[in-house]
């Protein structure tokens, strides 16, 4: 009785699968079918009854008509199986490399250099609409949707080393003058406020492995505004930061791990140059950026995009098999500031 009963139900699962398929490709070709849609789904839900309790001369009935149906109106509609999972396969290839190639791409963080704001580890989307649509795998933007702005962390190529991608943030716009005194970042001469939030411990990764340090964190507030020159009166800097804060502030951690030594300057570096951006990492000490080599600046159309979204995170602190190691899940979805 086994064998028989076995072969009975695939006799019923197959049969729906017909009846399945039947109304499927009846309501995809709806129109061209006319009157004829509706007696297919007759003749569907009468498979689907004799296959729930009708004997087997009713099922056998019922499909025979259906298929009849089937032949005339359907055959020559369907299209093989194989077709359809190869165009459908194809098309979600072709979904992703779109959306790949204009709107969305995934990042992982490599480095240290942008703690805390990423850590090792990160996996980040970047938005490559943020600041227009460029035609993917060039430098050409063909539509504008503005510039960065100071505070923005973006993904962009290194432009002394075009096949290495990296991540910074925007801390200097055309006509900016950078400069680092004691660790306090100013632009145009006006110093950028930031406040002691206390101390970090992190893992740096080196060529020769990895170490933990701790450091001092800051919560820095750049003002987004025009910043213009000013001279040394510090009333004079306070006024200048609040007329640029009005057209908006970004606020961001950074890390300093070194001691700032009593009249420690960088800079002041060139001038941003006009469709171009200074760059600084948030982990200050740590960090490849604009001030190496003399001062170098990122141009605005090698920037791939804007970094929004932390969507995974794997290393040191999180939960996985092995003891300290796995997913942190502290860090996922996390809006990057």
């Amino acid at each position: 009785m086994g064998d028989p009963a076995r072969r009975i139900a695939r006799a019923r699962r197959d049969a729906r699968r017909f009846a399945r398929d039947a109304r499927r490709l009846a309501a995809r070709h709806a129109r061209r079918l006319g009157d004829a849609r509706q007696a297919i789904d007759r003749a569907a839900d009468e498979v689907d009854a004799a296959a729930e309790d009708g004997g087997a001369p009713r099922l056998s009935q019922s499909l025979r008509e259906l298929d009849a149906l089937w032949e005339q109106h359907l055959a020559r509609r369907a299209k093989p199986l194989w077709r359809e999972y190869t165009e459908s396969t194809l098309a979600a290839i072709a979904v992703a490399l779109l959306v790949r190639g204009f709107a969305v791409e995934a990042y992982r963080i490599p480095s240290g250099s942008m703690v805390p704001t990423l850590v090792v580890g990160d996996h980040i989307f970047v938005s490559k609409l943020a600041y227009g649509l460029r035609i993917p795998f060039t430098h050409r933007r063909v539509v504008d949707l503005g510039q960065p702005r100071r505070g923005d962390v973006i993904v962009f190529e290194d432009p002394r080393e075009a096949s290495k991608d990296l991540v910074k943030r925007v801390v200097g716009v055309p006509g900016d003058v950078i400069e680092l005194r004691e660790q306090v970042l100013y632009v145009n001469g006006v110093p950028q406020p930031r406040t002691p939030l206390g101390e970090l411990t992190y893992e740096e990764r080196t060529e020769g492995g990895s170490f933990t340090d701790t450091c001092r964190v800051y919560r820095e507030a750049a003002a987004k505004g025009d910043l213009a020159p000013i001279g040394a009166a510090p009333a004079e800097a306070e006024s200048s930061w609040q007329r640029a804060a009005a057209a908006g502030v970004a606020t961001y951690d950074v890390l300093q791990c070194r001691r700032a030594r009593a009249e420690q300057r960088e800079g002041p570096f060139e001038v941003v140059k006009p469709g171009h951006v200074f760059v600084l990492g948030d982990n200050r000490d740590r960090s490849a950026d604009s001030r190496g080599d003399g001062g170098w600046q990122v141009p605005i159309d090698h920037v791939t995009g804007r970094a929004t979204l932390v969507f995974w995170s794997w290393g040191r602190g999180g939960v996985g098999p092995r003891a300290g190691v796995g997913a942190r899940l502290d860090r996922l979805f996390k809006r990057i500031e």
